[in-house]
């Protein structure tokens, strides 16, 4: 009976002592998903999941994804344009999709009219020329409105007008900044960028109010419509690879790149650092979207993660994604708060 009373005192004392260890071995298991190069989050980007079904030839793990829009008055509407494979549909939210017949391989610019959602412009690269196609039928045909005057030069990026869909902004691999005010008729050159521009955006409530990164991680800015600009009075002008604006906020903007994450509230004159988590110099921000109801929601991606804000940046809460791709874009649904849109591409 004492032996009995020995064992079940010692097998007692060290439970308990084990339960008391100041460094208790507690593991938080690594959730694994299916990774496409589209993915898509219904709840808020908390959890992500690959959409990657298509009765086409292509295998969309392996695309890379360098545009993307979202149909203005349907969320489930997105089309993607990727480096190799032009621009792939979706009408259901991303459970399936297909191949538009679009002439160009490479489709760096996508842009839907926000009046006639049928309206679509795309820029791309046929034959080796750039070249900037529009589509009135939602993507079934396309027309040719705009061509490159040789080989080599490329229209890098497509912005659209907020307030105006007849207002284009274009841009090329030469430097060169056009404007078309009457739906891609015509255009117009208005401006020489000392680098590429790689993307334009445009305040929330002010048309004229541009924003421009440049190639050389610079950031320009105008107030008439890119008729005259300036640089952007900022500390971390240097190492920005994309900038976003607000889009319920007038004046706000974010940039983002190898520098970290920003965000002016008076239109680029001063600017405030965002702690992100992680080194950006090692894993550079390459994507934000910033919710269209609450501007205190923010998400980023970074290398093979996702980082979400609901405190305008101070606070951030993760998600891993099983891939060596990178994340390249974000989209929130246009119709649905609690939906975004993902793309990846391979790393660079």
């Amino acid at each position: 009976m004492k032996k009995y009373f020995l064992v079940t005192i010692l097998l007692t004392a060290t439970t308990l002592l084990s339960g008391c260890s100041s460094t208790p071995k507690t593991t938080t298991p690594v959730v694994k998903v299916p990774v496409s190069n589209i993915m898509k989050s219904i709840d808020g980007g908390a959890n992500w999941e690959a959409k990657d079904k298509t009765a086409d030839k292509v295998t969309l793990a392996s695309i890379d994804v360098i545009s993307m829009a979202v149909n203005p008055y349907d969320g489930k509407n997105v089309f993607v344009g990727t480096l190799k494979n032009g621009i792939l549909k979706t009408d259901d939210g991303g459970e399936n999709w297909s191949l538009l017949k679009f002439p160009a391989e490479k489709t760096y610019g996508l842009a839907i009219d926000n009046i006639d959602s049928r309206v679509i412009y795309a820029s791309g690269v046929w034959q080796g020329r750039g070249k900037i196609f529009k589509s009135i039928n939602g993507g079934t045909d396309w027309n040719e409105i705009y061509t490159a005057p040789s080989d080599g030069p490329l229209v890098i990026s497509l912005t659209m007008s907020k307030k105006n869909s007849n207002v284009l902004y274009a841009t090329t691999s030469d430097n060169q900044m056009m404007k078309s005010v009457d739906a891609g008729s015509s255009w117009k050159n208005i401006f020489v960028s000392p680098s590429p521009v790689l993307k334009i955006a445009i305040d929330a409530t002010n048309d004229n109010l541009l924003y421009m990164n440049l190639q050389t991680g610079n950031i320009l800015r105008s107030t008439d419509g890119g008729v005259t600009n300036e640089e952007s009075s900022m500390d971390i002008n240097r190492g920005i690879g994309f900038i976003e604006t607000d889009p319920f906020h007038a004046s706000w903007v974010y940039a983002g790149g190898q520098a970290g994450l920003f965000r002016s509230k008076d239109a680029g004159k001063t600017w405030e650092t965002l702690k992100t988590l992680g080194d950006s110099k090692t894993f550079p921000v390459k994507a934000v979207a910033i919710s269209p109801t609450n501007s205190n929601e923010i998400i980023y991606g970074a290398a093979q993660a996702t980082y979400k804000s609901v405190d305008g940046g101070v606070n951030w809460a993760t998600f891993q994604l099983e891939t060596k791709n990178t994340v390249s874009l974000l989209r929130y649904s246009s119709t649905e708060p609690d939906v975004f849109y993902m793309g990846l591409r391979k790393s660079n």
